[in-house]
């Protein structure tokens, strides 16, 4: 018994017949059938019943294809042990984080990392919504710090942290004497600053903007709050970026039940089965 004629099997039930496997493992129909015979042959049983139009499994064929499921998958994560453990450390790691990633918590551990290897260089991209697991996609960054995950298959997380985004004004807005009554439909004629979605491929994503308002558009938070405190008009900000101000009274959150906080998890992703080097899998430890 051999791993590839595991695989065959798995591709045979898994493709709904013998040439289906054939096409999806690039080999001739009768590769694929004798790689199934001479595995019988080894076993000493059969794996499939052939006396109908699709092949189907035995019950002794059903046990073992879930065995063979997990071998396969063990398989697959020793390779990628065995490669990880191969590489030397990365000359550079690349980062991808969200631009409402609480950095300052982020930035320690980035200190603990190039400590403790010096020689490896330091890519770190800002990104905002979709842009964060767009570079991680596309093989800019080996681990991204983002807020939104649409699909969780393929890759690896853990939730690190938790952000809060509340509404703000400027208190010198006429609006702010009324930061606890202002409903959506006071909001209509003023500007609601947003980040603008730097992803490249997907549809660009918006959060808690509304529909009756003319938005205005702006690269980064720094830029949104500072629109924001001259009293050009309102927006949602990551609580943590706006708690100076707000002690300071330079701005005021809105706290009517139209403008509650929006929460959203922080999650650290990689891809999944694909080899990270020791650099990266202390940063992913550490953090």
């Amino acid at each position: 018994m051999t791993l590839d004629q595991l695989k065959v099997l798995c591709a045979i039930v898994d493709e709904g017949g013998f040439r289906a496997a054939a096409e999806t493992l690039y080999r001739s129909q009768s590769a694929v059938s004798i790689a199934i015979r001479n595995l019988e042959e080894g076993l000493g049983l059969k794996l499939f019943h052939r006396d109908q139009y699709r092949p189907t499994l035995t019950d002794e064929g059903r046990s073992l294809y879930d065995k063979a499921r997990t071998v396969l998958s063990h398989a697959a994560e020793f390779s990628t042990l065995a490669q990880h453990y191969s590489m030397g450390e990365e000359p550079e790691l690349r980062l991808a984080m969200s631009a409402i990633a609480p950095v300052e918590r982020i930035m320690a551990v980035l200190k603990q990392v190039t400590e403790l290897f010096p020689a490896t260089k330091l890519i770190l991209l800002v990104e905002n919504l979709n842009g964060t697991m767009e570079r991680l996609q596309d093989g800019d960054a080996d681990i991204a710090i983002c807020e939104h995950l649409a699909d969780e298959s393929g890759f690896e997380f853990a939730v690190i942290d938790h952000v809060e985004f509340i509404a703000v004004v400027s208190s010198r807005s006429s609006l702010a004497k009324r930061s606890d009554v202002l409903n959506e439909q006071d909001m209509e004629d003023i500007p609601q600053i947003i980040v603008r979605d730097t992803s490249r491929h997907e549809e660009k994503k918006t959060v808690g903007v509304l529909k009756a308002t003319t938005p205005w558009t702006v690269n980064d938070f720094v830029m949104k709050k500072r629109i924001i405190s001259s009293g050009m008009g309102w927006g949602r900000m990551p609580r943590h970026m706006v708690e100076t101000e707000i002690e300071n009274r330079e701005l005021i959150q809105l706290r009517s039940n139209d403008f509650a906080p929006i929460s959203a998890d922080v999650k650290m992703v990689r891809q999944k089965n694909k080899p990270i080097g020791p650099v990266a899998a202390k940063l992913w430890q550490l953090m």
